[in-house]
């Protein structure tokens, strides 16, 4: 299970919209599953932002760096799809490069009320082609745990 403050979530959802028709991708900070920092990044897929999305990898950097003096690890990435379900893409699954991360989908396709699910993506290669999805409760709350 996967724990996001309502603000938190609400400022994913935001910055998904604005990205919107291209996908939209962020970065999730906390401890023990628990989200505590959101970093909206910026989308440099080279080809299609339509259906693809790449981490900005200086924004990705400084993230990182800024977990690492927070002692806090990296908990999620996410991204919106704009016209598909909030389910990993055989893209998403072949660039699943952190395990121990949860991959949060937000679903633009009713813009007015997204859809919101977390994933882990279970691959025997980390570098691998193929993997397993496995849906992960979201637990949404009120304030920052």
């Amino acid at each position: 299970m996967v724990v996001i403050p309502a603000t938190i979530l609400a400022e994913m959802i935001e910055h998904v919209r604005k990205g919107y028709p291209e996908e939209a991708c962020g970065l999730l900070g906390g401890a023990h599953a628990k989200v505590l920092l959101h970093q909206a990044t910026t989308n440099v897929e080279p080809e299609n932002k339509k259906i693809r999305y790449l981490i900005e990898p200086l924004e990705q950097l400084r993230f990182e760096e800024e977990l690492d003096r927070q002692n806090l690890d990296l908990v999620g990435i996410y991204h919106s799809h704009t016209h598909t379900p909030a389910r990993p893409s055989p893209t998403d699954v072949r660039t699943a490069y952190y395990p121990d991360t949860f991959y949060i989908l937000i679903s633009l396709i009713d813009f007015d009320h997204p859809d919101v699910r977390a994933y882990k993506i279970v691959k025997p290669d980390p570098w691998g082609e193929t993997g397993e999805i496995v849906e992960q409760e979201l637990k949404i709350v009120s304030e920052a745990v």
